[in-house]
């Protein structure tokens, strides 16, 4: 009896030590740097943003969470707040982590988000290429006729296009609003 008092004693040490360390669970350098990150992007300053995450990946080469930080540096390129977003720069990185993240945390929200990003860019291609004025004017000759939409034409063509991309363009900002609360509330 003697001796098993004494490994009793030890066990309920060790059982309270345990207990008390999954009490008090310390936060993670990763949810560290996604919060400040966050925090970052939500006043609007993205270099900043941009810079921790950069930080981390520097000071936990070869992680997890070192690949999964790729994926939220290409959905900050992405969003419309930020001055220096590019739809282009965004859907490469975002093609960069879906190709080197096979089980990414992400990735399904990847996926998504990078096909809302090529549709936005189609539409955002279209409105640049109905800006540009179609009227084509060859150097006039003896057998040449030139043939130019009048500006109420070129009008009318326009308005119909832009009316097509704002269908198109909300429901792209449906859709990113939508990731937006999902990445917003990872849980659900």
């Amino acid at each position: 009896m003697r001796k098993v008092l004494p490994l009793v004693v030890l066990f309920l040490v060790i059982a309270c030590a345990q207990v008390q360390v999954l009490d008090s669970p310390r936060q993670s350098d990763w949810d560290t740097a996604l919060g400040r990150a966050r925090a970052n992007v939500a006043a609007g300053s993205y270099l900043a943003a941009d810079k921790i995450l950069d930080e981390f990946v520097r000071t936990h080469p070869d992680t997890r969470e070192a690949k999964e930080a790729a994926y939220w540096k290409a959905v900050y390129l992405i969003d419309p707040a930020n001055d220096r977003s590019s739809l282009d720069a965004g859907i490469v990185a975002l093609d960069r982590y879906l190709s080197e993240n096979p089980d990414g945390w992400y990735r399904n929200d990847a996926s998504v988000l990078r096909q809302t990003a090529a549709v936005a860019q189609r539409i955002a291609n279209r409105t640049r290429l109905a800006s540009v004025d179609t009227a084509v004017t060859p150097a006039p000759g003896k057998d040449t006729v030139v043939v130019t939409k009048s500006r109420d034409e070129q009008i009318a063509a326009l308005k119909d296009q832009l009316a097509k991309s704002k269908e198109e363009l909300a429901k792209v900002s449906a859709e990113l609003e939508r990731i937006k609360k999902r990445l917003a509330n990872p849980s659900n």
